[in-house]
C-alpha cells in the first residue's frame, strides 16, 4: 500500500512539474521538444512498478553508477597529480641527502662520488644508503670508515647494517 501511495505521489508531483515547464516554454520553437521528453519521463512513471516487479530496477540506476565511477576516477586523477607532487619532493629530498652526504663525507677525508639512497615502500623514510667514493687526497689524512658510518647511522636514523661505504683507491 505504501509503495503504491509513493508511486501515485511520484506521478503527481511529475505531472505538476511537467505543466509548469510545459507553460514556460508555450510558444517556443522548444515546445515539441519538451513534448516528446515529458511524455517519456511519464511513461517511465507510469511503468515504473512493472518494471520493479521485472527486477530490472538496477538498469535504470545506471547513470548514478555512471556518475559514481566519473567522481571516483576524477579522485584518482587527483591522487596522480598529488603522487607526481610526492616523487617531486622526494627527489628534492634526496638531492639534499646526497649534498649533505658529501659534506659530511669530506669531514671524514672521504670523496663522496656516488650516493644512492633506497627508500621504504611508501617513501616516507629512507631505508638505505650506498656510499661510493675515494680518499680525500690530503696528504697525512686516511679515509675514517667506521666514524663516517656512525655518523651517518646518527644523522638519518639507520641501522649500520643499512649503510653501504666503498672506498676506491
Amino acid at each position: 500500500m505504501e509503495y503504491l501511495k509513493d508511486w501515485l505521489k511520484t506521478i503527481l508531483y511529475m505531472n505538476v512539474l511537467l505543466l509548469v515547464c510545459d507553460s514556460l516554454i508555450r510558444n517556443t520553437k522548444y515546445e515539441n521538444y519538451l513534448r516528446f521528453f515529458s511524455g517519456f519521463l511519464m511513461m517511465l512513471c507510469l511503468v515504473k512498478p512493472l518494471i520493479d516487479v521485472a527486477g530490472a530496477g538496477q538498469y535504470m540506476d545506471a547513470s548514478y553508477i555512471l556518475n559514481q565511477m566519473k567522481n571516483e576516477w576524477h579522485i584518482i586523477e587527483e591522487s596522480e597529480d598529488l603522487s607526481k607532487m610526492k616523487k617531486d619532493i622526494q627527489d628534492e629530498y634526496e638531492q639534499t641527502i646526497q649534498k649533505q652526504v658529501k659534506r659530511l663525507a669530506a669531514s671524514f677525508f672521504i670523496e663522496a662520488t656516488k650516493i644512492r639512497v633506497r627508500w621504504e615502500s611508501e617513501g616516507d623514510a629512507i631505508k638505505s644508503l650506498r656510499v661510493e667514493g675515494r680518499e680525500s687526497g690530503e696528504e697525512g689524512k686516511t679515509p675514517q670508515i667506521h666514524e663516517f658510518r656512525e655518523a651517518l647511522t646518527e644523522v638519518y636514523d639507520l641501522e649500520s647494517g643499512n649503510i653501504d661505504i666503498k672506498i676506491r683507491d
